[in-house]
């Protein structure tokens, strides 16, 4: 039953969109899956091929996804490199991927030292304890410490997955945020780092 009303609101679709669309005064013909094409509860997994977005990659293919792609020109000339990153800092797309793949590189190895200079203080947890300096930092990560699921998502995060806008740049998902300390400068500081956050 599910499997003819899903082919109905098909057809019923595309003959409005034919309709909207279409300018010739020959019908256009609509053509319907065969039933057997559909996957029912019945089909197990084997019968399924995977799905996925990315090309395979091929013996020579490095798996390591910290590599910076400039990528290649598309139809429009646009590179990778040429994001505009202008909404939140001067620096360019390129350094605003090389420090977050320090900011990546730093917490991974857990140099709670380095991190912390990174830091704009004072920033505070989600139980609103306030940590002012680089020292209360690297004492509340070596004591209280981060939940691993947060080192273990970076860790799987690649760095041309960023994304940013007029907050900052983000890292793994919202995890960590930085920004530019000056729109004129290319000074960032790290702003929310796991729990804690700009107060």
């Amino acid at each position: 039953m599910k499997k003819r009303v899903l082919a109905l609101c098909l057809a019923i679709s595309l003959s409005a969109i034919g309709m909207a669309c279409g300018s010739s005064s020959e019908p256009e013909t609509v053509e319907v899956a065969d039933p057997s094409e559909y996957v029912t509860q019945n089909d197990t997994s084997k019968d399924i091929a995977p799905v996925s977005d990315e090309a395979p990659m091929d013996s020579t293919e490095s798996a390591n996804n910290d590599n910076i792609d400039e990528g290649t020109d598309d139809s429009s000339g646009s590179k990778a490199s040429d994001f505009d990153c202008s909404v939140f800092t001067a620096a360019n797309y390129s350094e605003v991927c090389e420090y977050a793949k320090k900011i990546k590189d730093l917490t991974i190895a857990e140099d709670w030292n380095a991190i912390g200079d990174m830091i704009c203080y004072p920033v505070k947890n989600r139980n609103g304890k306030v940590i002012k300096s680089k020292e209360d930092f690297v004492k509340y990560a070596s004591d209280t410490g981060f939940d691993k699921s947060y080192i273990d998502s970076l860790s799987k995060w690649s760095v041309d997955e960023i994304w940013f806008d007029s907050h900052g740049a983000c890292v793994d998902d919202g995890n960590i945020w930085f920004e530019d300390c000056d729109s004129d400068d290319t000074e960032f500081k790290i702003c929310s780092f796991f729990a804690l956050s700009s107060q």
